[in-house]
């Protein structure tokens, strides 16, 4: 598939209506991403009170030791979160950062027990929460797994201002969401403007058992320096309704959204406004 297939893609009016930005809740006790995700990043070797012990927004905490435990841990993400918050990197985290054994390592990584729980109840979040909200009752392509990201106190940004239609391979039908698993607020929070170019940017302050649903293709979004002394986790990902979704293939053949690979969730009954098939209204 050649650029100017995605071009030519019509985008139909009720989807530029809802993908506007909204806040749709769940039940946290339906998915435990919180627990889930510690789960992750807990190293098993690491002392008690190291990171991932406490509660998730403390995870930037190394305990009374005041310094990264020697052992690198399971997951790179970890690893990335501490260096760009501005720590040094002790000698087994430098190795198992080059880029030949982090890939090697997060292959590992993915048949874990503590991986596959996670992507389990992400699958499921997409299938009863993501897909009824997005108009197609052919169901939804999604990115998976989807970006995790943490990020810690720290002098710097995480995310530069963009939109995602300026990066190769994305679709003119995707729709943005961003589910923060801890609280955040202000310089914590993902700030967005709510149409293309206005830039009224504002933060999405949200609780654990809100996520955001937005226009990310077309309004430009960014992250501030996190100076609220908690880290922020979340996770975020995008998904094309199925009728409307492109085929572009990658290495091996696997369908590819931008440089993310997809899953389908297959037909959902659909909830909310708009959308191109039948719908029905929660209760």
């Amino acid at each position: 598939v050649v650029a100017a297939d995605l071009n030519d893609v019509q985008v139909p009016a009720w989807l530029s209506d809802l993908r506007r930005e909204r806040r749709p809740r769940y039940r946290t006790d339906a998915y435990r991403f919180d627990e889930l995700i510690r789960a992750l990043v807990k190293q098993p070797s690491w002392p008690e009170g190291s990171p991932g012990d406490g509660p998730l927004e403390m995870i930037h905490d190394v305990g009374p030791t005041g310094a990264l435990p020697a052992t690198a841990p399971r997951f790179g993400k970890i690893m990335h979160a501490f260096r760009h918050a501005g720590w040094k990197m002790p000698p087994e985290w430098r190795l198992a950062m080059r880029p030949g054994e982090e890939r090697r390592s997060f292959k590992a990584f993915q048949t874990t027990p503590e991986w596959i729980a996670f992507m389990e109840a992400y699958a499921r979040f997409v299938r009863e929460e993501v897909a009824p909200l997005c108009g197609d009752p052919a169901g939804v392509v999604y990115q998976c797994p989807p970006t995790l990201r943490i990020a810690m106190p720290s002098v710097a940004p995480t995310i530069a201002l963009h939109r995602d239609r300026e990066y190769p391979r994305h679709q003119p039908a995707e729709i943005n969401f961003w589910v923060p698993v801890t609280a955040v607020a202000g310089n914590s929070a993902l700030w967005v403007e709510s149409d293309p170019d206005v830039g009224d940017f504002h933060p999405a302050d949200m609780e654990p058992g809100t996520f955001l649903m937005f226009d990310g293709h077309n309004c430009r979004h960014v992250t501030k320096p996190n100076d609220t002394g908690q880290t922020r986790v979340s996770f975020d990902f995008r998904v094309v309704p199925q009728s409307l979704y492109v085929e572009v293939l990658g290495q091996g053949g696997k369908r590819k959204m931008g440089d993310y690979f997809v899953d389908s969730t297959g037909p959902v009954e659909l909830i909310g406004r708009g959308g191109g098939g039948e719908q029905t209204t929660p209760g």
